[in-house]
């Protein structure tokens, strides 16, 4: 399935970081195939089965103390309290096989003009951090059915919602089920992906994360 499709933009805009040491030229080694990036499984605790479920074997917080006080480009505004967006992304790439974390990400983003001096994340520092192998797909429109076709593609889509508190907050979509989507949020220690729908009712937005065919 191709995954390109009306109502979304290229590489090089700008994300919303929201929520509260490597060269510039260094590049990420990557040992998992792309084709390993898709694949139908269950999870203890959630049923029904898994209509479609993409590799889920990292959960990072954005709380984590080895990272947490990492800042956000130029900007003063911390991983801890602004960093759902770079934690999911790191989340993404990790899973798509590419070794990294939220404090090395922040740090190879910072080198490779991946942030503006605000600290929002500039989209196209995710290709050139990763050597041109991983691409960000912007959506104009947010709806099920993006989120659905770029995890049928293998792709990892991150979105955008309001938490109660009305901050901006980002999770990562992992399967979808019967009962909805499930997600990996930066803010919520949980050995399983939780239910979108225990986040939020509505998303603001959608980028998917994955490999350049």
């Amino acid at each position: 399935m191709k995954i390109f499709s009306a109502g979304l933009f290229a590489l090089g805009l700008l994300g919303f970081t929201g929520c509260s040491s490597m060269s510039a030229s260094s590049k990420y080694s990557k040992n998992l195939p792309a084709s390993s990036s898709l694949f139908l499984s269950t999870y203890p605790g959630i049923s029904p089965q898994a209509r479609v479920a993409l590799a889920d074997s990292t959960h990072f917080l954005q709380t984590d103390p080895r990272w947490a006080a990492h800042t956000l480009g130029g900007s003063e505004q911390s991983l801890e309290g602004y960093g759902c967006l770079v934690t999911v992304a790191a989340m993404a790439l990790r899973n798509l096989g590419f070794q990294t974390d939220p404090g090395d990400l922040t740090t190879r983003l910072k080198a490779n003009g991946g942030f503006t001096s605000t600290g929002l994340l500039v989209w196209s520092g995710l290709e050139r951090v990763t050597g041109g192998q991983a691409r960000a797909v912007f959506y104009t429109r947010q709806t099920d059915k993006i989120v659905r076709e770029c995890l049928m593609a293998g792709y990892y889509p991150l979105v955008k919602f309001d938490l109660p508190s009305r901050q901006t907050h980002w999770a990562m979509v992992v399967m979808e089920t019967d009962h909805g989507f499930y997600i990996r949020d930066p803010m919520v220690a949980s050995t399983i992906p939780i239910p979108l729908s225990a986040r939020t009712k509505t998303i603001d937005a959608v980028r998917c994360v994955g490999m350049k065919a």
